[in-house]
């Protein structure tokens, strides 16, 4: 057990519940587990650990991988087989056979199913998630099911009814949780500091004590922690500025020992990296000179470290891709995009399938040779109603959604990030929004979800 909890820290509760949950060999399974919580708080790995522990026969599946119904069942057969030939298994009633088949004499050897990324389940046939849910009872073999899921189990909709899978929850670490998380790399974070820079054998010593990467993950932990509670892309940046947090040791400006200069130095950089958080941007140059001593290419670095930055940071292609929107909140934005730019008298036209034959009058024909100086693109963004706004949003999102308030909060953000202007409170009868990111930006977040804007404009029929 202890070697389970030094492989997986800050997790002991929830490993002790999935052993008892699990249990010996002996004892029956029970039907389902739901594990939920945020990306990154060792959902899989906590699974994949005490599962060798247990040592009982199991599939892994990720929901990404198989996309469709058949190759998940494909791929649960061929795993349990121990030969390498490969069973078809096209229908619920194939897998409920082969598995009655794989397991014959002994009926209650404990088998696991863990469903990783639960959440693309949504996206199959509704019933595949009850199958899975019930597979024990339609079995009648000592099988359990296990998801993984970022979502909740309310997200999940089911047309029949189901039994309640046991939950299980994984909060966020805390502060002192990923401390203890992220020092447990040490090692790493020195050797890519290494990998970057031709270090003294006197000064590898001062930079290889714990002390200073403790000091250095107070420091930044103090600026990252309250707006990211993510691990993964906190030990990116934590990589990232331990090597500027180092650069005046190496280059022997600061003392290891003097943490009032070091904090100085560090403190710009890391409120400087936080407008990099997410964006995944490569700096090789430090963002702003050492204090204490005066260097006559620090100006010049900075100068060609902002550049650089600044270049990134314009290009609109990657600027629009930078905001990792929800997959909705991203049509959102789109429709808010074609409300703004086209004429409400045409949204029949536009996004209507049968909308009947419109002849051309001569006035719209003149109409039409005058555009060139009056394109709704060039003359600005037009205000629109929250309810235009939905009825564009489901004419253009190719699947059917309820109208939740999650969307309607996803709304809000969109205030929020300022790529839509208007009153964050939503009012169904009275509010109104407008559009404030231009084409190139929208094009870009389109080009995500593989969406055409060019073909729903005005301007461009």
């Amino acid at each position: 057990m202890q070697d389970i909890f030094n492989k997986v820290p800050c997790r002991e509760s929830q490993i002790n519940g999935l052993i008892d949950l699990l249990g010996d060999s002996d004892e029956p399974l029970p039907p389902s587990i739901f594990l939920s919580g945020s990306l990154a708080t060792g959902k899989s790995l906590c699974v994949n650990k005490v599962l060798q522990y247990l040592n009982c026969k199991h599939v892994i599946i990720d929901c990404i991988e198989c996309y469709t119904s058949k190759i998940m069942f494909e791929e649960i057969i061929n795993e349990l087989q121990e030969t390498d030939s490969d069973t078809k298994c096209d229908s619920l009633s194939d897998l409920i056979n082969n598995l009655n088949n794989l397991f014959p004499k002994i009926k209650y050897e404990p088998v696991i199913f863990v469903f990783d990324r639960a959440e693309r389940l949504r996206n199959m046939d509704h019933s595949i998630m009850c199958s899975f849910l019930r597979l024990r009872e339609l079995c009648k073999l000592n099988i359990c099911t296990i998801f993984v899921t970022q979502l909740i189990f309310d997200n999940f909709y089911f047309k029949m009814g189901v039994r309640d899978p046991i939950k299980l929850y994984f909060p966020n670490y805390n502060k002192e949780e990923l401390f203890k998380i992220i020092f447990l790399h040490h090692k790493s974070f020195v050797r890519h500091l290494k990998s970057n820079y031709e270090i003294d054998s006197g000064i590898e010593e001062e930079l290889e004590k714990p002390e200073l990467f403790a000091n250095f993950l107070n420091a930044f932990l103090s600026v990252f922690y309250r707006p990211c509670r993510d691990l993964i892309e906190l030990q990116h940046m934590a990589r990232v500025n331990f090597v500027k947090y180092c650069e005046p040791i190496i280059k022997n400006e600061i003392s290891a020992s003097d943490l009032s200069k070091l904090w100085r130095h560090i403190a710009p950089i890391l409120k400087a990296s936080l407008e990099l958080l997410y964006l995944r941007i490569s700096t090789q140059k430090p963002a702003l000179p050492s204090p204490g001593k005066e260097n006559n290419s620090a100006d010049l670095n900075n100068y060609q470290f902002e550049n650089t930055l600044k270049e990134e940071l314009m290009s609109t292609k990657t600027f629009a891709q930078s905001f990792e929107l929800p997959y909705y909140a991203k049509y959102l934005l789109i429709a808010a995009y074609l409300a703004s730019y086209n004429p409400p008298k045409e949204d029949k036209r536009l996004f209507m399938k049968n909308h009947g034959k419109q002849r051309k009058r001569l006035q719209q024909v003149r109409a039409k040779a005058k555009i060139t100086e009056k394109l709704n693109t060039q003359l600005g963004p037009k205000v629109f109603t929250l309810d235009r706004l939905l009825a564009i949003f489901y004419a253009i999102l190719e699947e059917k959604i309820g109208l939740t308030s999650n969307l309607l909060a996803q709304i809000a953000t969109l205030v929020e990030l300022k790529l839509i202007a208007g009153n964050k409170e939503i009012d169904l009868d009275s509010s109104k929004y407008k559009c404030i990111v231009g084409y190139d930006f929208i094009s870009a977040v389109a080009q995500t979800v593989g969406f055409n804007v060019r073909k729903y404009l005005y301007d461009f029929i």
